[in-house]
Parts: C-alpha cells; structure tokens; sequence
C-alpha cells in the first residue's frame, strides 16, 4: 500500500475540513476502498482522520474567534451518543448504496447555500442580519426549536451521530446548517464551530470502530498526517475571506462534492 497515495488523500480531505467544514467521508471511504480496504474499515479510518482534522481546523478557527460554543454543545453530547449506536449499527447495513442519500443531500445543499446563504448570512456585530430581525417569517418549527435549545440540539446532534457512525464521516455538514439555519451562527463562526463539534463525534465513531477492530491504525495515521497538513492550511485561508464569497465556494464544493461521489458510486457498482 502506498502510504504517499494515502497521506495525499488526507491532505485534500483535511482542506475540505478547513475551508467548508466538510467531512472526509466524501474522499477517504471511496478512495481507502478503492485502495483495497474494506469498507468497515476505510470508514474506521475515516472517523479518525475527521477527528484529527477537525481538532486542527477548529484549533485554527479559535484562533480567529470564529469558534462559539453556546447552544452547540447540545449538539455536541447528542452526537457522541448517535456516534456510538450509528458505529454498532454500521456492520448490519449493505456497503452498496450508502453514499447516495449523502449525495443527493450535498447537492441539496450547495444550491440552499447559493441562492439563501449569500443574503442571509452577513455578519453584523457577531451574529447575522436576521437574527437581529427576530423570527419574523421562519417556520413554525424553528421558532419552537430555537425557545428550547437543549432539547433540540440533544435530539437533533443524536441524529447527525447516528448518520455519523453509519456513513463514517464526523457529521460536520449536517451541524453547520443545524447551527446556520437553526441556530442562525454566522458562516465563519458555524464552520468553526460545527468542526469542533465533529471532532467530538468523529472521535466517539472511530472508538466504537475500534472497540469493533475495524480501525485499521496504519492507513489512519498516514491518513492523519496528511490532513494536519491541509486543513491548518485551508482553514487559515477561509477565515481571511468574506462571509459572501465564503457562503459561494461553500455551495461550489457542496455541489461538485455530491456529483463525484454519485460518479464514483455508480463506477464502482457498475
């Protein structure tokens, strides 16, 4: 096995992390299968490559004050406990088809983020123009999700860590838009946030992999490596660029993220 090939594909996966908050699942399961790993593992690997990312790039975003915790540590705890009932429910389900969902759900939202996030998510003394506005004109449903933010982000953080543990990736694109468009975070403090949250997750989803022996060590240390490498980088480089133009290349990669896993998918099951 080349160990290069693997360390490269943690640096891309790790500039994913940094610059969308974006899971490695989307790289590394595909990319570690297609290197001959079985795919209980690659996700393994994959859970702990997202934890290493993500305690980097949130480390970086702190580093910007662009990291709050506030009501996303609800999240947080509801997502370790999924992580683990997700990671023991993982062996049971059919390797074939699992990462279509994810992908028609990436696409989704890259077009929310193109036509909702440029206009919605402009920062204002720390927090975004409508939450300055109140909850005129949200769902019914938000408003009661947001008047009690405990229950919510515990009910709401299980259901990312159980997806989490079943798919192999930390959950970071489901926590930012929770924290986006229900907690109304602003984007640099969302991404910053929802990967601090998905190092968490990630972490709790490759010890249950590990409990199970299907955490190969090798791959997922070269894998590591790599991503230190490339989310420090891509994630110094998001925190210097606008809210707008950041919400833009959010939904670019969001989009082209969902096209390739659905390309890779339909290749390998052909």
């Amino acid at each position: 096995m080349n160990h290069l090939i693997i360390a490269g594909i943690g640096v891309v996966a790790g500039a994913l992390t940094g610059l969308i908050g974006a899971s490695g699942v989307m790289l590394v399961v595909p990319a570690f299968v297609m290197l001959g790993i079985a795919a209980s593992d690659a996700i393994g690997a994959s859970l702990f490559i997202d934890a290493v990312a993500s305690l980097v790039v949130a480390w970086t975003y702190y580093q910007n004050k662009n990291l709050v915790l506030r009501d996303g540590i609800w999240i947080s705890v509801g997502a370790v406990v999924g992580a683990q009932v997700g990671s023991l429910l993982s062996p049971l389900v059919p390797e074939v088809g699992l990462s279509s969902s994810f992908s028609v759900f990436l696409l989704v939202s890259g077009v929310a983020f193109w036509f909702k996030g440029s206009h919605s998510l402009i920062k204002l003394d720390g927090r975004d123009e409508d939450a300055e506005q109140g909850d005129d004109g949200d769902p019914a449903f938000l408003v009661r999700l947001r008047a009690h933010p405990a229950a919510s982000g515990l009910c709401l953080g299980l259901l990312v860590g159980v997806i989490s543990g079943l798919l192999g990736a930390g959950g970071g694109i489901m926590i930012l838009l929770i924290l986006l468009f229900v907690m109304r975070f602003t984007l640099h403090e969302g991404i910053g946030t929802s990967t601090l949250i998905m190092a968490f997750t990630a972490a709790s989803g490759a010890a249950g992999h590990a409990l199970s022996s299907n955490l190969p060590m090798r791959p997922a240390l070269f894998g590591a490596a790599g991503t230190v490498v490339g989310g420090r980088l891509a994630a110094r480089y998001a925190n210097r660029v606008d809210e707008r133009v950041l919400s833009k290349v959010v939904a670019v990669l969001f989009v082209a993220l969902g096209v390739a896993m659905l390309l890779i998918e339909r290749r390998t099951g052909a």
